[in-house]
């Protein structure tokens, strides 16, 4: 196991004005910090007169002290050069270099077990024109959690900075070689075939002037064969994995042994036109409760994704692409940011426009139902009562016509002759279609007769397969109590009267929500489905939670 360890050392006599290094991580080729096999580091950039520092990438807390270490000298410097080495990961458009120690990182943890790129970058910065920084890449690490890839991300280079990347082995070289040689420009050390050059590339800016003659490297410094530089191509081919990567791969090599590797993810990259969208997207990372308000969105906007899961399956895909069309985005059903921004705007104005419109409806409601009331119900005869309920159920006045008619149910009781009153006791002690019915056939112009004949009509649509299929939606939602409890509180708050806020979903609530899904045009059931409470909870700005 590599020792923890964090090295200054000693700054050689070189130039008066003063130059300052920092290594983080071992190139391949050799073990420790600075193994014999691989290129001396420390020894080529000390001969060019720097001062070196040299963190230990055992863990992340040793990369950032040696970083901190090296920042405390960085005010007043003329040239900066940052070495990394070690395996890569990236998220959308940041990159960390990950410690020795980093075990099975997402993107959760990645912070505590790498150091970030950007970080880095934003360091070198603080000597423009004169900051180099060699991003040595190697081998990808095989445990990594949700959220990452492996390899560098598009990189933010601030203004002045140059970068130099590669695989590890070849940046090692380009620093003991290239780089310490005297008279090349910025544009010419990133014109070396085997590296990549990025950022500040000025052909105006000598690194080295003639005169800085760099201590030569090792006689027996290890030099990568042709092989191995075919697969350091290849593996930055992969790393991109872009047909403009692996077309690069076939130019230099179009006989080489990955080339018809290279092909194949060519012919896979033509044949998805939206790759770098769903690439994109994928890079986002977006959690089950963020796609599923996504389809909630999706939902309120009418663009009907088939479900609010969390699982974009073709009807979300197919509701994506509907939103696209309808936005001049390009149809690719693969979101971006600023789409899921847009989104959400317009779903939230909907949702308030629909909220708006529900008030309309129910005050009209209420004012068809006070006026059928007075010249049905209001005088109080069950003929009246009973014509009322018909139409209003859920009405305004329904609680007191129930009550009216049990009044007049108890009286007809006290009047009914006893053979009368006993048949109906059997029939409501039964509670069934059935046994309604033979009341009925015993007593056709019973005092009952009236009550009896509702009785069925209640028991029927409640057993009718509607009344099943909507009962099945609510199971299947899975709701625990503290969301139910929720339910109820918005509908309370609409004043919508749903009884006790306790989970327990009675008569009253079932009337709550039957007056909610009526006044939103919803599919009046008395019972929850997924737009239902998408609608209930989104517009109080409430999560739903399933057990």
């Amino acid at each position: 196991m590599r020792s923890v360890i964090l090295l200054t050392l000693a700054m050689i006599a070189g130039p008066a004005t003063a130059d300052r290094a920092l290594i983080l991580g071992q190139p391949e080729g050799g073990r420790g910090i600075f193994g014999a096999s691989a290129p001396d580091l420390a020894a080529a950039y000390e001969g060019a007169g720097f001062t070196v520092i040299g963190g230990s990438p055992a863990t992340a807390a040793l990369m950032r002290e040696g970083l901190a270490r090296f920042l405390e000298g960085v005010e007043g410097e003329r040239r900066l050069v940052i070495h990394l080495s070690g395996s890569f990961v990236r998220s959308g458009s940041d990159t960390w270099l990950l410690a020795d120690d980093a075990k099975a990182p997402n993107l959760a943890t990645v912070a505590g077990q790498g150091l970030a790129l950007s970080t880095v970058l934003e360091i070198a910065a603080e000597v423009p024109g004169q900051s180099v920084v060699l991003i040595g890449s190697g081998a990808a690490p095989e445990d990594l959690g949700a959220g990452l890839s492996a390899g560098l991300g598009v990189l933010d280079i601030p203004q002045g900075v140059t970068v130099i990347r590669g695989r590890s082995a070849q940046v090692g070289a380009f620093a003991v070689g290239p780089l310490m040689q005297e008279g090349r420009s910025l544009a010419a050390l990133a014109a070396s075939e085997d590296v990549t050059g990025e950022g500040y590339l000025s052909a105006a800016t000598i690194w080295r002037p003639e005169g800085e003659t760099p201590e030569k490297p090792a006689d027996d410094a290890p030099v990568a064969d042709a092989a191995e530089v075919e697969r350091a191509v290849w593996e930055s081919a992969v790393d991109a994995d872009s047909k403009e990567a692996y077309l690069g791969y076939l130019a230099r090599y179009p006989l080489g042994q990955f080339a018809d590797e290279a092909r194949k993810a060519i012919a896979e990259i033509e044949a998805e036109p939206y790759r770098a969208e769903r690439k994109a997207e994928e890079a986002l990372d977006l959690s089950r409760d963020e796609r599923r308000q996504i389809q909630r969105n999706l939902t309120v906007l009418d663009y009907r994704p088939r479900g609010i899961d969390g699982i974009f399956g073709p009807g979300t895909r197919g509701a994506i692409k509907a939103f696209q069309e309808k936005n001049g985005f390009p149809p690719s059903t693969y979101l971006t940011r600023q789409q899921i921004a847009r989104l959400g705007e317009q779903a939230e104005r909907r949702s308030a426009e629909l909220e708006a419109e529900a008030e309309r409806r129910r005050l009209e409601a209420e004012r068809a139902d006070r006026a059928y009331w007075e010249v049905t119900g209001a005088a109080g005869d069950e003929a009246g009562l009973r014509v009322y309920l018909k139409k209003y159920p859920d009405g305004i006045y329904s609680e007191i016509a129930q009550e009216q008619l049990s009044i007049i149910e108890e009286d007809k009781r006290r009047e009914a002759a006893a053979q009368d009153r006993a048949a109906w006791d059997v029939a409501v002690n039964a509670n069934t279609v059935a046994s309604y019915r033979n009341y009925l056939v015993a007593y056709p112009k019973g005092a009952f007769a009236e009550e009896a004949r509702a009785q069925i009509a209640k028991l029927t649509e409640e057993a009718s397969p509607d009344r099943q299929e909507a009962r099945a939606r609510e199971e299947a939602l899975r709701l625990p109590q503290f969301t139910k409890v929720l339910v109820e509180r918005r509908l309370a708050q609409l004043g919508l009267e749903p009884g006790p806020t306790d989970g327990e979903f009675d008569q009253q609530t079932r009337r709550a929500i039957r007056r909610f899904q009526r006044d939103r045009e919803l599919e009046v059931t008395g019972f929850l489905d997924e737009a239902t409470v998408s609608r209930m909870l989104a517009d109080a700005g409430i999560r739903i939670i399933r057990e």
